[in-house]
């Protein structure tokens, strides 16, 4: 019996030494935790800046220049009447009288020695021959005289400055009288050069008022 105890006491004894010994052995090593690899930040890559557009070649444009306007030679020696309102010029025999027109729509009077008369005339127009005719009308009554002139032929010039001018030739006292109206319609006005008086001067006055310049 007693040794029966004594059987059971030292097994517990080795139990109890048992327990001890693993709760005194060291502990083994602890496995190192690896933390998860957070991958480097990285900046998104810049786009390379895009160049401004380069608009295409362009071929300057240039305005021709104006060709020159080479004035008329006249078989008289002339003098230049130049319009600073209207923009025109005229020349007219040298030698010869001038003065401010006083007709209505008149600017410039000029008077030879002889029946010679070269009267310049403004006037608001659309249609050229009925202007010139008109204009002519009242120039034989500022002289006095009641006639009325009559259209013998209209043709057309082209002036030094390429312009193309209206040629009125126009009769009155039955032929006695006659007149060459050229000039132009510009800007709402009828611009009329009125060569009269002398029918063996028509082509005087018709050279006179080819030499009209309205540029």
């Amino acid at each position: 019996m007693l040794k029966n105890k004594s059987l059971i006491i030292v097994s517990i004894l080795v139990l109890v030494l048992a327990v001890v010994a693993m709760a005194c052995a060291p502990a083994a090593p602890a496995k190192p935790v690896t933390p998860p690899v957070t991958p480097p930040a990285t900046t998104p890559a810049t786009p390379p800046a895009t160049p401004p557009a380069t608009p295409p070649a362009t071929t300057p444009v240039t305005t021709p220049a104006a060709p020159a306007i080479v004035e008329k030679v006249t078989t008289y020696k002339s003098v230049k009447y130049t319009d600073p309102t209207y923009k025109f010029s005229v020349a007219y025999p040298e030698g010869w009288e001038s003065a401010p027109a006083t007709l209505t729509g008149g600017v410039f009077y000029a008077k030879g020695t002889g029946k010679d008369v070269v009267y310049i005339a403004v006037r608001p127009a659309t249609e050229f021959k009925g202007a010139a005719n008109t204009f002519l009308t009242d120039l034989i009554k500022l002289s006095g005289m009641s006639l009325t002139p009559s259209v013998d032929s209209e043709t057309t010039i082209t002036l030094a400055d390429g312009t193309k001018a209206n040629v009125i030739l126009l009769s009155a006292a039955f032929g006695v009288a006659k007149a060459a109206v050229t000039g132009v319609i510009k800007d709402g006005n009828a611009i009329m050069v009125c060569g009269a008086s002398d029918p063996k001067s028509l082509e005087l006055y018709k050279e006179i008022g080819s030499t009209l310049i309205t540029k």
